[in-house]
């Protein structure tokens, strides 16, 4: 026996929903990937060690999965879409 299966399409609502987290994950690689990139110039400029600059480039991947988590119950006291559209 087959089972079948139907498939619900996406509200407009929920297809900004995730344009916007898409976005917003682009926006935090990117920061981080082209932080990598300059470490060479950056290491020379500011006279830092490469522990040093691993240290800086980790330290945002660091603060930002600290603070996603502190966020997480701040922001289930509110409305979803008000709190988004307060932050934008």
């Amino acid at each position: 026996m087959k089972k079948e299966t139907t498939s619900i399409p996406f509200t407009g609502y929920q297809k900004f929903v995730i344009l916007i987290l898409a976005l917003t994950q682009f926006s935090v690689i990117l920061d981080f990937m082209v932080m990598a990139p300059m470490g060479d110039m950056l290491m020379k400029s500011l006279n830092l060690k490469p522990s040093q600059f691993g240290l800086a480039v980790s330290a945002y991947a660091f603060s930002a999965g600290i603070s996603g988590l502190l966020t997480a119950g701040f922001a289930d006291r509110f409305d979803r879409k008000k709190l988004l559209l307060f932050f934008w």
